[in-house]
């Protein structure tokens, strides 16, 4: 079905449109991922309301990229800042994970080992190392394999700018 919601109400005027996009990540498969339209998405605030009941006591959660543009974006970017400790971060990212897969959409969540946020608008490249909730994650029969165990965590190190920054020109945005 095709996406049909008005943004500036909230309302479902139709039905989400659907991905077909089979993805498997870790412990989680979905085979009918919705694409989703800004943080006014009304899956993106069920979503949301459902991570915030988590214990994010200490660490920060923040947003970048396309979702914070009005065009549809395939997954939503998630960031958490703070204390080093992997078994509290791992417990954080499965948990986002797994909630985005039982609304059907897909979470791109890391948590910030090393740098800096990357704030588009000031245009200063940073490095980061960054935690994922798996090392690599599978999408229609191709896999993607992009981080090493590291004391206790999937690691990765990126480079900002990306190529597909200039997309989403938005500082990020913190939710927690």
């Amino acid at each position: 079905m095709f996406l049909l919601r008005n943004i500036k109400t909230i309302k479902v005027v139709r039905d989400t449109y659907n991905m077909y996009k089979h993805v498997i990540y870790g412990d989680f498969e979905c085979k009918n991922l919705h694409e989703l339209c800004s943080l006014l998405d009304p899956l993106v605030i069920k979503f949301l309301k459902r991570i915030k009941e988590l214990d994010w006591k200490g660490y920060q959660l923040w947003t970048h990229g396309s979702i914070l543009s009005t065009r549809q974006a395939q997954d939503i970017d998630l960031t958490i800042v703070g204390p080093n400790k992997p078994a509290r971060i791992n417990y954080l990212l499965e948990q986002c994970v797994k909630i985005g897969f039982d609304l059907f959409m897909q979470v791109d969540i890391k948590y910030l080992v090393n740098g800096e946020l990357y704030d588009h608008t000031k245009g200063i490249p940073v490095t980061q190392t960054l935690a994922h909730y798996r090392p690599e994650i599978w999408i229609n029969g191709t896999t993607h394999r992009y981080a090493h165990r590291q004391r206790g965590l999937w690691v990765t190190e990126r480079k900002y700018p990306m190529t597909k920054s200039k997309y989403s020109p938005h500082p990020p945005k913190q939710l927690i």
